[in-house]
């Protein structure tokens, strides 16, 4: 299956009802987030609503689970999933308004002003990321000469080096299943460590393999993140088995996935040709 992030989907938009992109396409919610997040007025309410329309009446299928909830599924936590609810809800809202003004006026009647308001600093997560980037910075020793050529050494031909690989997975779900206890936003009770790390069902592997190939490269070359890379990366979230295909024209995706995972990335032209 090919998943079509944000850009993607706005590329493809006037096709999604045809019956490749039916039976061979996805999409997902933060897609919806990301065109949502950016209507500010009513030129931007009339481009983002057509797309927005077209994904919701094509019907193409659609991952409605947010990346902070796959990331608990993923360890077998249960989430509530009134958030994606409301979201939904609003895109919807968004394609019954007229206007941008209607749609703003709408908005509070149906109860939905947290979640309009929850979108408009969901990239702050970038924010967060930064910050944790930052400190792990500071404390990072770069004493080592030899660090960046071991580095690029770790992670070049990883395809071909199987154990190595297995072995930079199972660091990487450790330390996702080690956040997750620190953050204490879901409900952990009776699970410790070796607990959620035994219910991890590997639907985040590629996500995990990208982010830890990403988060090092930005580290040991010093390299700060650049705006929006934390939610672009989200979208590989989305890719849940090793089948799955991202399309996108993102070069910092296409990068480490070529790195990582090559066979799970196409360009938005390669798919242009294959659809």
């Amino acid at each position: 299956m090919y998943y079509l992030e944000t850009n993607s989907i706005r590329i493809f938009n006037k096709r999604l009802s045809t019956p490749f992109f039916l039976s061979n396409c996805y999409t997902s919610i933060l897609s919806v987030c990301e065109l949502l997040g950016g209507i500010i007025d009513e030129t931007t309410f009339r481009e983002r609503k057509g797309i927005i329309r077209m994904i919701y009446f094509s019907r193409i299928l659609s991952d409605n689970d947010l990346p902070e909830t796959k990331k608990y599924k993923a360890f077998g936590l249960s989430v509530d999933s009134s958030v994606s609810d409301s979201i939904v809800l609003l895109g919807g809202l968004c394609i019954a308004s007229e206007s941008y003004l209607e749609f703003q006026d709408q908005i509070p009647k149906h109860h939905l002003t947290e979640y309009w308001d929850f979108l408009k600093v969901y990239d702050n997560v970038d924010t967060k990321f930064k910050e944790s980037y930052k400190m792990r910075q500071e404390t990072f020793d770069y004493s080592d000469p030899n660090m960046a050529k071991d580095f690029n050494k770790r992670w070049d031909n990883l395809d071909k080096n199987p154990d190595l690989k297995s072995s930079i997975m199972t660091d990487l779900i450790i330390y996702f299943a080690k956040s997750i206890l620190k953050e204490k936003i879901v409900n952990t009770e009776g699970k410790g460590l070796y607990n959620l790390v035994q219910s991890y069902d590997h639907s985040l592997d590629i996500f995990f393999l990208c982010i830890g190939y990403f988060t090092g490269t930005k580290l040991i070359f010093r390299n700060a993140p650049s705006r929006n890379d934390y939610l672009d990366m989200a979208h590989l979230m989305y890719l849940n088995n090793p089948e799955s295909v991202i399309v996108s024209n993102d070069k910092m995706i296409r990068n480490v996935l070529l790195k990582t995972n090559p066979n799970n990335f196409l360009s938005a032209d390669e798919f242009g040709d294959l659809s």
